[in-house]
């Protein structure tokens, strides 16, 4: 199982070295110019293993602006994709880093939603049956601002099942707040409601 993973993650960033496009310069790594660094999942598993609801959507909303107005423009600049093409080449690069398995993912682009599972999630696996809640807030702010970018248009995203209640996989809602039911719990944890 080991050997499929390094060659799925081979696979997936020899196309970057071979272009000269992964680097590692001054103890950092680069791919094309967007740093990154590999880190221990107990690092961040210890940022969920939190209850304290308003840290949660605070790491939320810093993790989605982030990744709308930071991370997909480099990505997109830097590889041109859009879309469907930049939905396909963000659910490889999650998966060859390392962050779980994209089990399925259901876009509705007319809708602007989008449903994810995933099976195999590192953070949420070290939470495994210890959490009162969907504890995934990082994915969720993730997933938030990548389909931000993607349908051109501000989303949230919900976490409705997550390894670390004991369940086997996550499962990520992501559309417009206002399509939310706020009288579920879940989403009264796990978003703001604008006014």
């Amino acid at each position: 199982m080991f050997q499929k993973v390094i060659a799925l993650l081979n696979r997936f960033y020899d196309k970057f070295i071979y272009a000269n496009s992964l680097k590692y310069t001054n103890n950092n790594f680069f791919l094309v110019d967007l740093p990154f660094l590999i880190c221990p999942v107990h690092l961040l598993s210890g940022l969920l293993a939190t209850t304290d609801p308003e840290f949660e959507k605070k790491l939320y909303i810093a993790i989605r602006e982030s990744v709308a107005k930071q991370l997909i423009p480099a990505f997109g600049t830097d590889f041109g994709f859009r879309g469907k093409k930049m939905v396909a080449f963000l659910e490889q690069y999650f998966t060859a880093s390392g962050w779980g398995t994209i089990k399925n993912i259901d876009l509705d682009f007319a809708a602007k939603k989008a449903i994810i599972k995933i099976s195999n999630n590192p953070v949420t696996s070290c939470l495994h049956s210890k959490a009162k809640a969907p504890a995934d807030h990082i994915l969720r702010g993730i997933f938030a601002g990548l389909f931000s970018r993607v349908f051109e248009e501000p989303v949230d995203c919900v976490e409705t099942h997550c390894c670390a209640l004991g369940e086997c996989d996550c499962e990520f809602i992501i559309k417009k707040q206002l399509l939310f039911d706020f009288s579920d719990e879940r989403v009264r944890r796990q978003l703001e409601a604008e006014v």
